[in-house]
């Protein structure tokens, strides 16, 4: 069995006790990583323990080091319990620890203290409205612009600059970001940055994360729930006249297509249009739409090559 239990976000003094005792039960202790002020509780007990922390620079990419974790943890677990420990809580944003349970190992969860307060507490946003957790590995169409976004594992300057290309794509180079180091720590560092300006900031370590606040930009979520509520509102219904007349345009747009966007913005406008009627009518079903569409991509790919 792998003990899996959280350091909490802070100094050794928020440790809870079960971690204590878990931390002197005469199991092998591994750390995801030592650079957390929660280290100090072991040196001073003189528990010995292994951290993982070379594997952040012997690796390309976060999720090898995570699957390498994962792969030593289960090969020690074989013939043994062990702990195995990381900072704040296990089940937030520890990506060791969702790749455990996939692997439906025999792991017994430890709570500590969430790093997510601290973080709150060091940008000064609260989280009524929402707030989105993403891996620094996240997709473009991961985001919603509508809610405050913290992203974790953002451990060096490599990531950090890839990451602010991404967020381009989605926020205005402009648009603020906080980068929090050590969150409720004593050292704890926080900075208000533009995007662009994220791969600029030099001291990123695995205890690093970027907070960004909702902004103005829009996104294919937030245009759908617009036109449901125009719809809603200008109780509009899909009639035969209706129909036609959205079948007419998408026709003629579809004739004038060029290398711009602007016929197919009207196209993809008219055809989302097209469906919300007929969900409303109960002619379609969203998510069977979904399911389709998801179908039909490998098929598109094909035809395009």
């Amino acid at each position: 069995m792998i003990n899996v239990v959280g350091l909490g976000s802070t100094s050794s003094r928020n440790l809870t006790l079960e971690a204590v005792k878990i931390m002197k039960n005469g199991n092998k202790n591994f750390l995801r990583t030592d650079r957390h002020e929660a280290l100090s509780f072991f040196e001073e007990n003189k528990i010995k323990y292994e951290s993982f922390d070379y594997l952040y620079n012997e690796m390309e990419s976060f999720d090898e080091v995570s699957n390498k974790i994962v792969e030593i943890l289960l090969e020690e677990a074989k013939d043994k319990d062990i702990n195995y420990f990381v900072p704040g809580t296990p089940l937030v944003a520890e990506k060791t620890v969702r790749l455990l349970i996939d692997e439906e190992a025999d792991i017994n969860i430890v709570n500590g203290i969430s790093f997510i307060e601290p973080v709150l507490a060091g940008v000064g946003r609260d989280a009524v409205d929402g707030l989105l957790f993403l891996d620094s590995d996240a997709k473009k169409f991961d985001f919603d612009t509508r809610r405050d976004t913290l992203i974790t594992q953002v451990y060096n300057k490599r990531i950090a600059s890839d990451l602010s290309l991404l967020l381009q794509e989605v926020y205005k180079e402009e648009d603020m970001a906080y980068v929090i180091t050590n969150a409720g720590l004593d050292d704890e560092i926080v900075r208000k940055v533009e995007i662009y300006k994220l791969p600029r900031i030099d001291d990123y370590n695995h205890q690093s994360c970027i907070y960004i606040p909702r902004t103005s930009g829009k996104n294919l979520s937030m245009i759908m729930d617009r036109l449901e509520d125009i719809l809603e509102a200008e109780d509009i219904y899909l009639d035969d006249e209706n129909f036609e007349k959205i079948k007419k345009l998408l026709i003629e747009n579809s004739k004038d297509l060029s290398m711009d966007f602007e016929n197919e913005t009207d196209i993809l406008i008219l055809s989302i249009l097209l469906l919300f009627l007929k969900d409303r009518e109960g002619l379609v079903d969203f998510r069977e739409i979904y399911d389709e569409i998801y179908k039909k991509l490998d098929k598109i790919a094909i035809f395009l090559k």
